[in-house]
């Protein structure tokens, strides 16, 4: 495959981030199994992060005049405002458990005026749990050709992304306009 595998795939984790077509546990998975778990990884984790930055960064500087007073008057809040340490702690939830569409998370990120400090860092670091948990997944059934454990392992992943989506979007209120309750 050369160098040009890990870059076309880096690519299709990139454009995913912008557009996601293609899920990007099924992405991540082909990853593992391609590349195995530590490069499957690594190229999961930076063609999204990449995306992911290209689309907030363009949002920051295209949409913010705009957007950001509205966003403010539809929900009574103001991302800039907020306490750094609040809102990263707000955008690694939602990469982590995610309530929100990513591409939305990325757009919204940018026209909000969140720093491009807490993005970056937030997003880094909750995009790795999810890029080791599904590139694992496809090394180890790459390995193993054991697909009942293989879905075992997957239904585990569900029902801990799907609790923490519940317990989010339980806890998120403040994210709901005046008129939405």
């Amino acid at each position: 495959m050369g160098v040009y595998g890990p870059l076309a795939i880096s690519l299709m984790f990139f454009v995913q981030a912008i557009l996601p077509l293609v899920p990007y546990a099924i992405l991540a998975g082909v990853a593992g199994i391609i590349f195995g778990k530590w490069l499957g990884i690594f190229i999961a984790w930076i063609g999204a992060l990449a995306g992911t930055l290209s689309i907030y960064l363009l949002a920051r500087y295209t949409g913010t005049g705009f957007f950001q007073p509205w966003l403010k008057r539809k929900y009574s809040l103001n991302l800039k405002d907020m306490d750094l340490k609040t809102l990263f702690l707000l955008l690694l939830s939602v990469r982590i458990f995610p309530v929100l569409p990513t591409p939305l998370i990325n757009i919204g990120s940018g026209l909000s005026g969140v720093p491009p400090a807490v993005f970056i860092a937030s997003s880094a670091l909750g995009m790795m749990p999810w890029a080791i948990a599904y590139v694992a997944l496809g090394d180890y059934f790459n390995r193993s050709r054991n697909l009942g454990l293989s879905l075992a392992i997957l239904g585990i992943l569900l029902i801990i992304f799907l609790s923490g989506v519940y317990y989010l979007r339980k806890r998120v209120r403040f994210l709901e306009g005046p008129g939405d309750k």
